[in-house]
């Protein structure tokens, strides 16, 4: 039973809705399509035509092309890989070592990125007329959902105002240095759901809303969208992920800051990676991601220097995204 706040309405939201698939349905084994041998010196190219080999398969009936399999050994990778086609896995034989690939090189650009395209389409937004819709709602009212139905994705978009932000406090965090609070705009939210059903001018979502919409601080907005570029049904699993450094220098940062990335993405996870040695994000999310699950990863021994857009492990500004038994827990910017 959820705790309610008998006054608000407000409850503690149900999370059980994030992660792959909404939670829904486990993480799948997809078939190997594809395996590439080890081998000597840079192997971004002969890594990535594998990726491509497989991009360009047809998927099967549950949305997947197949698994790029890496054997054992070390992989070392000047460039950078990439997965822009939905139905791919990236796989290894094991996170303690068995399979590994190293970013080499003085780039500071991500390891591996899975993105798509970025061609979201907005249509027929409208105002939230609910005075106050509490945080843990699964519905609200407008004044005109006619343009709206059931099986429609949407933007639930509530502004950072002026007001809200000085009803926080963060207009000035102090020191002398007003220029670092927030200004409207900085931090709108925008919570990406699906339409389930629609009664009179009541709409239901999918998943629960994790902050109140209140008209208060500038209201909510609703909008419809579509987004035919943003990829899905794809993974990395089973591998250590390592960034090279100049061993003479501990605070090194002429080297790999992200190892795995999402954009443009939705229905994807990462398990069972180790990660060593970089100096932002082990998996970085995407604003544009969505129902990400990362889980039973652990990442050490960063190099860098110590200091502000450093060392945020588990970074993440996308929706619907679950992280579990992950190390350290560090977990930035959580917007669901």
């Amino acid at each position: 039973m959820y705790n309610e706040d008998t006054v608000t309405g407000d409850r503690v939201p149900d999370f059980s809705y994030c992660g792959y698939k909404a939670s829904g349905e486990d993480i799948p084994t997809v078939p190997v399509k594809v395996v590439v041998p080890l081998l000597k010196g840079d192997a971004t190219s002969i890594i990535q035509s594998a990726i491509d080999r497989v991009a360009a398969m047809q998927p099967d009936l549950n949305g997947f092309r197949g698994a790029v399999l890496l054997s054992k050994g070390n992989y070392e990778v000047a460039g950078q890989l990439k997965i822009t086609v939905s139905g791919i896995v990236l796989r290894g034989f094991g996170a303690q070592g068995q399979t590994v690939i190293t970013g080499k090189g003085v780039d500071r650009d991500g390891l591996i990125r899975f993105f798509g395209k970025d061609d979201k389409k907005t249509e027929g937004e409208k105002a939230i007329t609910q005075k106050y819709v509490p945080v843990g709602a699964l519905s609200f009212e407008i004044a005109d959902p006619a343009d709206f139905c059931a099986g429609d994705r949407v933007l639930i978009k509530r502004p950072s105002t002026q007001e809200w932000i000085a009803a926080l406090g963060t207009d000035d965090f102090g020191g002398g240095v007003s220029a670092l609070g927030w200004k409207p705009g900085d931090v709108d939210l925008s919570f990406d759901r699906t339409i389930v059903a629609i009664e009179g001018n009541r709409i239901t979502i999918d998943a629960p809303l994790t902050t109140s919409l209140d008209q208060k601080y500038g209201g909510a907005t609703i909008v419809k969208y579509s987004w035919p570029g943003r990829i899905n049904n794809v993974g990395i699993e089973n591998l250590t992920l390592i960034s090279d450094f100049d061993r003479t220098n501990a605070k090194d940062e002429e080297h790999r800051w992200m190892a795995v990335t999402f954009t443009n993405a939705e229905d994807a996870w990462v398990r069972q990676l180790s990660f060593k040695h970089f100096a932002g994000s082990a998996v970085f999310v995407n604003e544009t991601a969505r129902r990400i699950t990362v889980e039973d990863c652990i990442s050490t021994q960063p190099i860098s220097e110590v200091g502000g857009q450093r060392r945020y492990t588990f970074f993440t500004r996308g929706s619907k995204r679950f992280f579990n038994d992950v190390l350290p827990p560090t977990v930035i910017m959580t917007i669901v």
